[in-house]
């Protein structure tokens, strides 16, 4: 297979959740949360309170009982509620899960441990749960506020000339370059990984050295292996589950990541630990 058989990441319980886990917790929650009305936000953490509204305003300029919820959606990292109300602009609530939050809706709500916030809504309560409290919840005024600068690897703006032009005299390594958000949203060290595994491509490459016919493979893996991640609920190390509670399952098809010392599934060379960046 060539150099890039020969390097590998190591798993660590604190991964934290990429595009395919965020799109899957999104799929999710939508045919449950669209049209219920927000009747509540309640708070359990302080600190997830304060960066909660819009910086500088007031919680009573921003009533959000009587808002319904309409599109549920994943944007970039994020899964994106829009709180709707007639005559009035909509509001988006983002929700970033970081290393262990995790978001459920339940009918019948409990108060159990590591519980932060819960929206009532006039069909259950959307639960926030978050063991370390690095989660993110915050209420935007508009939607440009959410949208990344870096491409939707699944959207149609990712071509294989869009992706050259972005690549073109970029010096940095091809894997550094991949987790740059302002590229591509969505990618973490995982799907990084096994994306450059896929293409034969050595994660120390220069960005801008990769040729027209590697840039191509390049596009085609990362759609497919995102996709591919999805329809298997994500990948589950330690913390991440989907909104039902279940863990994903993409780890058992994982290649590369994690699997230092392990003979790659290809060629049976032994796989080498890569440190780039700070991250393996």
């Amino acid at each position: 297979m060539g150099r890039s058989s020969k390097v590998c990441s190591s798993a660590t319980s604190e991964t934290m959740p990429e595009l395919p886990e965020v799109e899957t917790v999104a799929r999710q929650l939508a045919p449950t949360l669209k049209g219920q009305k927000l009747l509540k936000v309640d708070f359990l953490d302080t600190k997830l309170e304060r960066t909660f509204w819009p910086p500088g305003s007031l919680p009573a300029a921003f009533p959000l009982a009587g808002r319904s919820i309409g599109n549920v959606q994943r944007i970039g990292k994020q899964v994106v509620l829009t709180l709707e109300e007639p005559g009035q602009k909509p509001l988006w609530l983002a929700v970033h899960l970081r290393m262990t939050g995790r978001l459920v809706f339940d009918v019948e709500p409990q108060e159990p441990k590591h519980l932060r916030a819960r929206f009532k809504l006039d069909g259950g309560e959307l639960l926030f749960f978050d063991t370390r409290r690095f989660g993110v919840i915050k209420l935007h005024q508009e939607m440009a506020e959410l949208v990344p600068t870096g491409i939707e690897p699944l959207s149609n703006e990712l071509t294989s000339p869009r992706l050259a032009s972005l690549l073109k005299k970029s010096r940095q390594p091809i894997k550094t370059w991949l987790l740059r958000q302002d590229r591509l949203v969505g990618l973490g060290n995982i799907y990084a990984s096994e994306i450059l595994f896929a293409c034969a491509i050595h994660p120390e490459r220069a960005a801008g050295s990769l040729s027209e016919c590697e840039i191509r493979r390049l596009r085609r893996a990362t759609r497919a292996i995102l996709r591919r991640a999805i329809s298997h609920q994500g990948t589950t190390f330690s913390d991440y589950r989907d909104s039902r509670g279940n863990k994903g399952s993409f780890q058992n098809l994982l290649h590369v990541y994690g699997k230092g010392g392990e003979p790659c599934k290809k060629c049976e060379t032994l796989l080498v630990r890569l440190v780039q960046s700070g991250r393996s």
